[in-house]
């Protein structure tokens, strides 16, 4: 997936002043430079895929697992090919904007599965937040209809895992060949961009500091 162009970017400010308005309850932004603020969030968040993806590719390689967990980094590649040549600026950008997030979640979904069932987390940061944000920018139903796919693909890699009885030694002993803790290989997106989700009784917030 290609970096956003400066015309990309200069139509996501503009298309984010025109959303401001009907964005969920939890984003508050800024007044003053929240709007700018939150485009420079977006395209950090698409510009992030890659690295996740080369990531998740090194722990295939090393652990040498393959199967659903293999075929669902596939799955996430896949999620990037739509060629943008043939769009307009404002349609390559929700273009972008959705296929960040049909790979942010699915690696979302596969790290939390990979650290809760066998406490080998590939990406040692936690996306929820990030994709909270995201989810609430692309709107529903369609950031729901997304979410629903991905949890379907999280449902085949379950059973797949559970008929794999030789996975969980092969991932230990990749665990312990580690030399060193990765946990420094990716900032947390919401600190990097100064966004903090806030949660007070059962409302959450999100601001820009």
């Amino acid at each position: 997936m290609a970096p956003l162009s400066a015309q990309s970017s200069d139509y996501l400010v503009a298309f984010l002043n025109e959303r401001v308005q009907h964005l969920h309850a939890s984003i508050r932004l800024r007044e003053e430079d929240g709007t700018t603020a939150l485009a420079s969030f977006i395209k950090k968040y698409i510009d992030l895929v890659p690295d996740l993806i080369a990531a998740f590719d090194d722990f295939i390689a090393c652990a040498g697992v393959n199967g659903e967990i293999a075929r669902q980094i596939v799955t996430a590649k896949e999620f990037l090919d739509v060629p943008m040549d043939v769009m307009s600026v404002e349609e390559g950008l929700e273009a972008h904007m959705y296929q960040a997030y049909l790979a942010h979640r699915l690696l979302e979904e596969l790290n939390d599965t990979l650290s809760a069932r066998f406490n080998c987390p590939v990406i040692p940061v936690n996306m929820a937040r990030s994709n909270l944000i995201v989810h609430h920018i692309i709107g529903e139903p369609f950031a729901n209809q997304i979410d629903s796919a991905i949890q379907l693909l999280n449902d085949k890699l379950l059973a797949s895992i559970k008929n794999n009885h030789g996975l969980s030694l092969k991932l230990l002993e990749y665990t312990n060949s580690l030399g060193k803790d990765p946990s420094d290989r990716f900032p947390c997106l919401t600190e990097f961009s100064a966004i903090r989700l806030l949660f007070k009784s059962q409302n959450s917030r999100v601001r820009l500091n």
